[in-house]
Order: C-alpha cells, then structure tokens, then sequence
C-alpha cells in the first residue's frame, strides 16, 4: 500500500515510518440509510470495555443518544495549542518530528478503547495532518504506527484520509483510521465496534479522527457504521462510510 500523494509542496509520507494512505471515497459518495439501528452484541455488556487504551476509566455518558442500543464508551478528548505540547512529548513528536509543521489553532488529542490520535491544521490552513497510534506492535518501537494528511478545499476535506495496515490491535489485527466531518449541529459522533460503541465528542473545530476494526486487508478496505447526534442526545443522521486506500 503506498503512500499518498499531497499537494505541492505537503510531505508526501510520514518521516520514517511506512503508512497505509490513500485516498478514500468521497463524502458525497458515502452510504447513507434513514433508520441504521446501532446495537451492541445484541444489547449485551457482558465483556464491554470500560476502560482506554491509556489505561483511564471511560468517563460516564451524561446524555441518552436516540436510537443507540447496547453498551456505548465514551472516549476522552482533549485540546491543545503549539505552545502547550511542550509538556506532551508524544504530541511534540507527532508534530515536530513525524511531520515537522507548526499547527495553527487547536491540536486535539483524542484516546479510545484501541486507538489514540492527534489531529491539526497547519500555518497555510491547506492542510490537515493527524499521527495514529494502537496498542498492538510497530516497527522499530516508534511512537506513533501510522498518521494521515489530508488536503482542505474551503477548510473543507473532500476525503477521510484512511491508514490502516500500520497500526493494530494488541492482537495484532488490523485497525483502521479515518477523519469524519460532522455536520453543523452535531456534538457526538457514535461509531460501532465489536461488542460495544464508541462516541467521540466534537472538539477543536477539526474534524474527528476515528477507529474500527471493520478492516478488509484483502480489498484494502475499512468500514465506519457512523449516527451522529445533537448535545440532547438527537439523532440527528445514520450512515455506512465504506473507506478504500487508493493502489
């Protein structure tokens, strides 16, 4: 699988590390249905996380999402600026070592149950740049298995940027990462796992990078099962993003 290619003058793959990007379909090509029922194991918890990758309890959900059945985990989010990573060597390295760019606005760090990301806008506000990371095996003990840049058209993307193949599970099965850009009212994003869900929470004004294990290494291929939702917990729209890498 190889690396992507950028606008004039982007890096074209991360410094020294071999990521799976391509380009994806576009959002306008995305799979969407009026009435996806997201459940979990058939509503079961027995065996649900309950905990982060990081090793943190998964902070409680403090709103009912419509139509979300089953065993919903909460990830954490945070944000940053340039000047605050100094205290965050991992983030300082995603930034000034693995893309060496000086991020404009918000940087935010993002940790769920199997994957953790950072995700920020460059000085030209062109361009998007993420690193990803897993807690399964990667090559010579980097700190971060894989990353993404992704162009902006009007700050829009007019892809999710997926990597998959670099980062994995502890298992050691495949994991994806993509970026999705909720709409205007949106304040959660629900995505389904195996045996659970995942609900990552607006932040930073940049779109959300999130994970799956939903992964075809034979097609090159990871599928998103996505219902976004307004802060009283509204389910505001369901859609099915199927992801190909681009080769």
């Amino acid at each position: 699988m190889g690396a992507f290619a950028g606008p004039a003058g982007a890096p074209e793959q991360m410094r020294g590390r071999r990521s799976a990007l391509g380009r994806l379909l576009p959002f306008g090509a995305m799979i969407v249905t009026a009435s996806i029922l997201m459940t979990a194991c058939d509503g079961s918890d027995d065996g649900a996380p309950t905990t982060l990758m990081d090793g943190s309890p998964a902070a409680e959900l403090n709103v009912d999402l419509e139509g979300v059945e089953g065993h919903a985990v909460l990830t954490s989010v945070r944000t940053a600026d340039a000047m605050d990573v100094a205290g965050a060597p991992r983030v300082a390295t995603c930034i000034r070592h693995d893309w060496k760019e000086r991020p404009l606005g918000a940087i935010v760090v993002r940790v769920g149950v199997s994957g953790e990301s950072v995700t920020f806008r460059d000085q030209s506000r062109r361009g998007l740049y993420g690193c990803d990371n897993s807690e399964g095996p990667r090559e010579e003990d980097r700190s971060w298995c894989g990353g993404a840049f992704g162009r902006l058209y009007a700050g829009h993307l007019r892809d999710p940027r997926l990597d998959m193949g670099a980062c994995m599970t502890r298992e050691g099965a495949p994991l994806g990462f993509a970026w999705i850009e909720p709409g205007p009212d949106v304040e959660y994003v629900v995505v389904e796992q195996s045996g659970y869900l995942e609900v990552y929470a607006v932040a930073g004004g940049l779109p959300i990078r999130v994970t799956t294990s939903a992964v075809e290494t034979e097609h090159s291929s990871a599928a998103f099962e996505v219902s976004e939702h307004a802060s009283d917990g509204k389910r505001i729209r369901d859609y099915r993003l199927e992801a190909s890498v681009a080769g």
